[in-house]
């Protein structure tokens, strides 16, 4: 994990849920910060609802999606200006219906509407992203609805074939007398 996800933040949203809570986080992936966030799971007494899968090939992945009841990325702009532009996890979460709960930073906007195809909350916001995480705990109504509103933004508005489309439709009108 790189600063820049917020798993830090996550950790202490994931303090803050009532003890009573059943729920499980599986990270997937690995990183220089993963002793850090070990020390603060720790610290938070977390260790025991929190499952390091390290790295995963892609079908691994998409199947622990598709188990999965919401996806969340915390987001930030790290100190030194590092960000993530528009997430590729944001977008594979998605494609498998999964409700996704991230920040509102970078171009994550422009995939997730708040309220909409998923939840965007403040980043560097724990207390945020916990009610964010309590609301579609609470609602699975909503985190279902929300998963496969997102599903179809992703199919219709992401999808490569109408990134083409797209693309040769700019180009066809900037190059009208092209033979092509």
């Amino acid at each position: 994990p790189c600063r820049k996800k917020g798993y830090d933040i996550l950790l202490e949203a994931l303090a803050q849920l009532p003890r009573q809570l059943n729920w499980q986080w599986i990270h997937v992936g690995d990183g220089v910060l993963e002793k850090g966030l070990n020390k603060l799971a720790k610290k938070h007494k977390l260790t025991d609802r929190i499952n390091w899968l390290g790295s995963r090939v892609q079908d691994e992945v998409l199947e622990l999606y598709r188990k999965s009841d919401i996806f969340i990325l915390p987001s930030r702009i790290a100190a030194n200006g590092d960000r993530d532009g528009l997430p590729n996890v944001l977008m594979e979460a998605q494609s498998q219906a999964v409700v996704c709960l991230a920040t509102n930073v970078s171009a994550i906007p422009e995939l997730i509407e708040n309220d909409v195809t998923g939840i965007l909350v403040s980043p560097e916001n724990s207390k945020a992203l916990k009610n964010g995480l309590l609301k579609l705990i609470e609602q699975p109504e909503l985190r279902q609805k929300l998963g496969r509103a997102g599903q179809k933004r992703v199919a219709t508005d992401f999808a490569h074939t109408n990134g083409i489309r797209i693309i040769s439709q700019l180009l066809l009108k900037s190059y009208p007398n092209s033979q092509y």
